[in-house]
Order: structure tokens, then C-alpha cells, then sequence
């Protein structure tokens, strides 16, 4: 499973009380989007659907460990990834 740098720094160093939201990849040759977001809704919210097998969620930064140790997961992004700031970069770039 591919997991972000930003994603990867959250499960290794969660912000306790804080949130996130995920973009989560199913693996749709394994599972089915349904089951991966059933299994998802114990310690998140599913927020939506999006194209390509792709599930928005929602969690406390504490159960990030939690999904990565889910079946059926392909990657795991922050929702940041497809958002670009007026010069074009993604999430992982810092402002001074």
C-alpha cells in the first residue's frame, strides 16, 4: 500500500483531537468500494465517493494506523493532493 509522506507523519505522529481528511484508493480487483467503506465506517466518516474507486474520510489523526492496516486499500493520500496553491505545488510543500 502506497502511503503519502504527510499520511505516513500522521500515523507515525498523530495530533490528538485533531482530524483529517483521506483520500483512500480501493483496490476494486480485490474488494468492492462497498466493503472497503463498511470496514472504514467503524472508526470514520465516509464523506463521499469519488471517481476511480477513490473514497473521501474523515478521522481523528489517532485512527490513522488504524486504516492502513485495512484489506482493499491501494493508497492513501491526504484530500491536499488535489488542491493547488497559486504557484501549483501540493501538499507537501511548507510556507515559511
Amino acid at each position: 500500500m502506497y502511503l503519502s509522506h504527510p499520511v505516513r507523519r500522521i500515523r507515525d505522529d498523530p495530533i490528538e483531537g485533531e482530524s483529517v481528511t483521506l483520500l483512500l484508493d480501493v483496490d476494486e480487483d480485490a474488494t468492492s468500494l462497498s466493503a472497503v467503506a463498511s470496514a472504514v465506517e467503524e472508526f470514520a466518516t465516509v464523506d463521499r465517493e469519488r471517481e476511480f474507486g477513490t473514497l473521501e474520510v474523515s478521522l481523528p489523526q489517532e485512527r490513522v494506523g488504524d486504516l492502513c492496516a485495512l484489506d482493499g486499500i491501494d493508497a492513501i493520500e491526504t484530500a491536499a493532493t488535489i488542491e493547488m496553491d497559486p504557484d501549483g505545488a501540493g501538499e507537501d510543500v511548507e510556507f515559511p
